[in-house]
């Protein structure tokens, strides 16, 4: 099997160009298959490498925290101008804009939000999220698990059944190519009542420190982390190998995880997730 990449073309969006490539695998029998594509340039935050894809299928669990780099006013990466009371997110990688579907877990309300931002630059702290999606969900301030699912990633914005005048406006003002109506069951840019049942959707939350091959690896690094409750969990990774995984935990509410991760003592670990059992 070879791996190359096709000629760089160009898209023009929001009157900047982006460079666009598609990953192919040709296998034995010639037959060609994009796998995905890198919708803009990679960049670098801290050191740390992000890039951003056209996903098929994106999900993931974290840490959502209120957006606080943007103000009423200020201008988004993809040239829109941020609202404190617009349904709408920051991310690392996901196509702007995208429409993801937000979950909270802590008790089951969800959400549709626009990803129109860069920002949360980390793999537990997963997203920021404007003050009206809080609000919806009814959200620790401080910050709050979540699942988001992507639901949509193009230059248009997905729109229900009409629910109020005020929010159907401001989907129409948007500075995006076009909108869209699509009949999505249950999808409403609205709290969906019949996911609320107020009650956690997990039991216990683990902070995943690091993965390592070898046993004795996961051990050096409980022994570094004797100040905390370590444990290691052995696991099969997809190649059916075994991974020895070095968690942190349980805590049985965001409070308390939020507490040990403002200890420096993981600001080394760049590889830091959530585990919930």
């Amino acid at each position: 099997m070879r791996i190359f990449l096709l000629i760089v073309f160009f898209i023009l969006t929001n009157c900047t160009i982006a460079n666009v490539v598609p990953l192919v695998i040709e296998d034995s029998n010639n037959n060609i298959k994009i796998i995905e594509k890198l919708i803009e340039e990679p960049y670098q935050v801290n050191g740390k490498w992000f890039y951003p894809y056209d996903y098929k299928k994106f999900e993931e669990i974290g840490l959502a925290q209120l957006e606080t780099n943007l103000k009423n006013g200020s201008k988004t990466k993809n040239g829109e101008y941020y609202h404190n009371d617009i349904l709408s997110g920051s991310h690392r990688s996901l196509p702007l804009p995208s429409i993801i579907e937000v979950t909270n877990l802590n008790n089951g309300k969800s959400v549709l939000v626009r990803v129109n931002h860069r920002d949360a630059f980390s793999s537990i702290k997963v997203i920021n999220l404007s003050e009206a999606v809080f609000k919806k969900l009814g959200m620790n301030k401080n910050g709050d698990l979540v699942k988001i699912s992507l639901i949509e990633s193009n230059e248009s914005f997905v729109l229900s059944k009409a629910y109020t005048y005020d929010e159907e406006k401001k989907v129409v003002e948007a500075p995006v190519s076009s909108v869209v109506i699509i009949e999505k069951e249950k999808k409403e840019l609205s709290v969906n009542n019949k996911n609320i049942n107020n009650k956690n959707l997990y039991n216990k939350i683990f902070i995943n420190i690091a993965s390592f091959a070898f046993k004795e690896s996961a051990q050096k690094i409980k022994r570094d982390l004797s100040n905390y409750d370590v444990r290691i969990f052995e696991s099969q990774n997809l190649s059916g190998n075994t991974e020895y995984k070095v968690l942190i935990g349980p805590y049985s509410d965001v409070e308390s995880l939020l507490i040990d991760l403002n200890d420096d003592t993981f600001k080394k670990y760049e590889d830091l997730s959530i585990y919930l059992i």
